[in-house]
């Protein structure tokens, strides 16, 4: 990459910003230059994250309970409730996503 496709940025940090920086960088092996870069690329990633506001997110909590068909209802009980009212028999059973009963 020639000069001519970087550009250059430059901060000011007080001196206990500056010491957290430099002792961060440096227990993670990278000079300041290479530790620079790498935040203000995560932090650019994460200013561009999806908006939790954006209609496509906020639609359901806009549909009013009983519009919903009761089959898409749930009562959202536990695992855990659910194994304790099973009444079926006591058949032992192996889940699916077992990698031991692929053998």
């Amino acid at each position: 990459m020639s000069s001519h496709d970087t550009k250059h940025v430059q901060t000011e940090l007080n001196e206990e910003e500056y010491e957290r920086f430099r002792e961060f960088a440096e227990e993670h092996g990278l000079s300041l230059k290479e530790a620079s870069h790498e935040a203000l690329i995560e932090w650019v990633e994460r200013q561009q994250q999806a908006d939790p506001n954006d209609a496509a997110f906020t639609v359901l909590d806009e549909l009013d309970d009983s519009s919903l068909p009761r089959t898409a209802q749930t009562d959202a009980r536990e695992e855990d409730d659910l194994v304790e009212e099973w009444h079926g028999n006591d058949e032992s059973f192996v889940l699916a996503e077992d990698p031991s009963s692929n053998s």
